[in-house]
């Protein structure tokens, strides 16, 4: 599981295929399981928060 910092910027990849979307971490929180649960913000326009879970088949890659 990869380690991030709330103001970080990243995507999602899924399958190994990457999203378009950049987000913002906004919130993290370590869950009892062993995974992190995200809310992230959108960087569009017109901003979405999004509940995201990390588990081994999707995972979020951090954007520089």
């Amino acid at each position: 599981m990869s380690v991030f910092n709330s103001g970080e910027r990243v995507r999602i990849i899924v399958s190994e295929q990457y999203s378009s979307k950049i987000y913002r971490i906004k919130n993290m929180k370590k869950i009892r399981n062993g995974g992190t649960l995200y809310l992230l913000k959108s960087l569009e326009e017109n901003p979405i928060l999004r509940l995201y879970y990390e588990n081994n088949e999707s995972l979020l890659e951090r954007i520089s």
